[in-house]
């Protein structure tokens, strides 16, 4: 696969990342502009990640048997229709309305493009260029949430949808004409797909979505939280820039140490990190260099799981793993939705403070998992 085109899959992963994560760091001006709370406003992630979790296998199935570089290109124009109608709405519920329309194309998007990346790609290349095309996600972390939270400083957060569509755009055009119109998908026989160990595949998949529930509950309500604190927009953009690398290099560090250590032991480190760094974090909260420190240790072990978590799921399957990284894909956006569900909970009725306490607990479930896994 060449470089161009490699930069074109990266960039559509990037806009889609961009997209989840972006309201974290704009929640407290669209909750401003729309006259909500901030609790209510975290929502729009909840709305979106669910969606995405619910729709992403149904509609992967129902365009499976059309060419797929059609199908890219139809849920793309979808998608920009439904961040324009986030860019533009005039209400509360005609931005949801957008979500959703968005969310469901994206859930198309990040499947045909990593599946696009295995067909594309050389046999011994493949799981290089699958991870380099990853680095979109994280990437939308480091520059594209930090971007549209100082976007949405200046010129207004309905701005930081604008620059989406516009990312959007370019990525449908590109894609047009870096795809063949014609293009050889792989299957494999059903006889030789096999789940050899459902029980521990079934732990890894929940320890994808309790652990994305505890970072969503903190992570979606971090602008609320500084703003409380004296922060201004500008340190929230830097948090968010920090946390971006820590998930940049935690993805990459993490890959290296779970082939050293192997998935379980990664896993038991990594997530005793997170945990602890959870913990912590609100008696940082006065110091904003020791605060960026906590943030990017937060950042850098829980993405670091990453590659842990999907090396033990593809070692439960024989023969194909697409299905069943679907529902991995699945269990993570519906934790993040769980996530932001429950901390618009505890900002709206508890203490905007207990996030951090309630992500703790849930990452000590995800350690009780890790512990029991066997194979």
């Amino acid at each position: 696969m060449s470089y161009f085109k490699l930069f074109t899959f990266i960039l559509s992963i990037f806009v889609v990342g961009m997209v989840e994560l972006v309201v974290a760091g704009v929640l407290t001006l669209i909750s401003d502009d729309l006259n909500i709370s901030p609790a209510l406003a975290g929502q729009l992630v909840t709305i979106y990640a669910l969606t995405f979790a619910i729709s992403g296998p149904l509609l992967v199935k129902l365009t499976e048997r059309f060419n797929p570089k059609y199908v890219l290109l139809i849920s793309l124009a979808i998608f920009m229709i439904g961040n324009a109608l986030n860019a533009a709405g005039p209400t509360f519920t005609v931005i949801v309305i957008g979500r959703i329309i968005a969310s469901a194309a994206a859930s198309i998007i990040v499947v045909k493009i990593l599946a696009l990346t295995v067909v594309l790609s050389r046999p011994e290349a493949r799981g290089r260029m699958l991870g380099l095309v990853y680095v979109g996600f994280s990437g939308a972390n480091v520059f594209g949430v930090p971007i549209g939270t100082k976007l949405g400083e200046l010129l207004g957060w309905r701005a930081t949808f604008w620059l989406i569509v516009l990312f959007s755009l370019v990525a449908a055009v590109l894609l047009m004409f870096q795809l063949p119109n014609k293009i050889a998908t792989q299957h494999s026989e059903p006889a030789d797909n096999q789940l050899l160990h459902p029980k521990e595949a079934t732990k890894y998949i929940s320890i994808t979505f309790i652990l994305l529930a505890a970072n969503s509950a903190v992570f979606t309500y971090i602008s609320p939280i500084m703003l409380d604190q004296g922060y201004n927009l500008t340190d929230v953009s830097l948090a968010l820039f920090v946390a971006g690398i820590g998930s940049m290099t935690g993805t990459s560090f993490g890959g290296a140490m779970t082939d050293r250590f192997g998935s379980r032991k990664w896993l038991l480190i990594s997530l005793s990190v997170f945990m602890l760094s959870l913990l912590v974090f609100n008696f940082v909260l006065s110091s904003f260099v020791v605060l960026l420190f906590i943030i990017l240790i937060w950042n850098f072990s829980e993405w670091s799981t990453n590659p842990a978590i999907q090396m033990g799921i593809i070692n439960q399957v024989k023969g194909d793993t697409s299905q069943i990284m679907a529902w991995n894909m699945s269990a993570l956006n519906a934790g993040i939705g769980l996530g932001a569900l429950i901390g618009g909970i505890l900002l709206e009725n508890f203490s905007i403070y207990s996030s951090p306490f309630i992500g703790a607990s849930l990452i000590a479930v995800c350690l009780m998992i890790a512990y029991s896994i066997k194979r």
